[in-house]
């Protein structure tokens, strides 16, 4: 990993400290793990001896607050979870663990990971480090804000439709939504079972691909789990991008765009001209439906999930979750069967489209960074989440890759790049061959170089 020389406990002390100074403002962390630092310790004592813990060898990380910790609290952002001390981990925590990473806290939320704006009423409203007078984005609003903020060095967020990817893209980092049921969801507290999958976030995408193979990996415990085969996902870092076939949508995902966003995605795309792509016109492959299926799949299976709690405890939640759960109470049986049956017949679509293109290109989001509000809009929800449910519906991999700043607002501008499933390692080539040639990764919100002047 890209550690600066540092040992693991000085990197530590470092983050611990953007925490202690930062976050009263930036609220992305529910909970932080003093005694994490021990491991940075014995991590440091091994390399001091020549051994290694493996790739994500002191790797300072944070995971959103709805995966499974062992005696440190997951609240999933809800009220009613404050006490919940797990006993074990979730799986992806023990294959990071393993592989030598240091987990140092538990990061904001939106509210059972129901909302894109991180406005928790509970564990406070997390803003954008950026401009603390936005949103972070959400569900996964703390894992980007931690990491914009450098009080992370990598991250876990979830991805039921977008809450890796709208995060990643306001906040300036690079996100994944993996092949769905690569990475293990089992320990992970659901929005809903067949759309959730844990997603890598880290500020270059070299470290996300790290973060990425070490979790890619088979769990026959997780009976979402799909056993794949696909090239490691830092396998083709190196490569140059001349003779990919790139896509580009020819409806929805392009319209409506908002000016500066524009001016950035036309930047990015006169880039991938100079790699030697080939750039090809995508037909459209059912992406307008999809947020009317991805709605009507993800309402009714949080409603399943929480139904009990709705019926007998409805003020455990807050007045606008409540609202979005319930609502898939009211959801006819045959209507939920055909949104099924249409999903099927979109990815096969999908599937069938990338069998001859190697990455599909569009905006994350359409629309600048919004303003904070006091809870988590549904209205903004479904403003940021229009051009990326239609990824949030497909099998195979997204990623939202930073791509420079608006030119009004100054906010981060992200651009999603899709692949086959199992081709994460086609994402993470591009992704690392734009960060060679740009900077974009390595700016730093002003306000935590302030913070660090004064040692300079």
């Amino acid at each position: 990993m890209s550690m600066s020389g540092q040992s693991c406990v000085e990197r530590w002390d470092q983050s611990r400290a953007r925490y202690v100074a930062l976050d009263g403002r930036v609220r992305s962390v529910i909970t932080w793990i003093d005694s994490s630092r021990e491991r940075a310790l014995e991590l440091d004592q091994r390399a001091a001896s020549g051994d290694s813990a493996g790739p994500l060898h002191g790797l300072i990380v944070g995971v959103k607050d709805n995966i499974d910790t062992a005696g440190v609290r997951t609240t999933a952002g809800a009220s009613f979870r404050s006490d919940v001390v797990p006993s074990t981990n979730a799986a992806c925590i023990d294959l990071m663990e393993e592989q030598g990473a240091v987990v140092v806290a538990k990061l904001n939320m939106a509210e059972v990971a129901w909302g894109a704006t991180t406005q928790n009423l509970t564990y406070g409203a997390c803003r954008n480090p950026w401009d603390l007078d936005r949103i972070p984005g959400g569900s996964s609003g703390g894992s980007g804000a931690a990491l914009a903020a450098r009080i992370v060095e990598a991250a876990l967020g979830t991805d039921t439709g977008a809450s890796v990817r709208i995060p990643s893209s306001v906040n300036g980092i690079v996100g994944l939504r993996p092949t769905f049921g690569s990475i293990s969801a089992r320990g992970v507290y659901p929005a809903a079972y067949t759309q959730d999958a844990v997603g890598p976030m880290a500020i270059r995408a070299e470290d996300a691909a790290r973060l990425a193979e070490a979790l890619l990996h088979f769990d026959p415990l997780d009976p979402y789990a799909r056993p794949g085969a696909g090239a490691p996902a830092t396998s083709l870092l190196h490569e140059p991008l001349r003779g990919l076939t790139v896509g580009i949508p020819a409806d929805f995902f392009y319209d409506d765009l908002d000016a500066g966003i524009a001016q950035r995605v036309d930047e990015f795309l006169t880039w991938l001209d100079t790699q030697g792509v080939q750039r090809v016109s995508v037909a459209d492959f059912g992406q307008a439906r999809a947020f009317e299926a991805w709605t009507r799949i993800v309402q009714v299976e949080g409603a399943a999930f929480h139904e009990e709690r709705i019926t007998a405890s409805p003020d455990d939640f807050s007045p606008d979750v409540l609202g979005r759960i319930s609502s898939g109470l009211d959801v006819r049986a045959v209507d939920l069967a055909r949104s099924l049956d249409w999903r099927v017949r979109y990815r096969h679509a999908l599937d069938s489209l990338m069998s001859d293109i190697d990455v599909i290109v569009t905006p994350v989001i359409a629309i600048d960074v919004p303003a904070a509000e006091g809870y988590d809009s549904r209205a903004t929800t479904q403003t940021l989440g229009r051009i990326t449910y239609p990824w949030g519906l497909h099998a195979g991999p997204t990623m939202s890759l930073p791509i420079g700043f608006h030119p009004a607002s100054g906010m981060p501008v992200g651009i999603a790049l899709s692949a086959a499933s199992w081709h994460e390692a086609r994402l993470f080539q591009v992704a690392a061959a734009y960060q060679r040639d740009t900077d974009w990764h390595e700016h730093i919100p002003p306000m935590v170089q302030q913070q660090e002047a004064p040692g300079e």
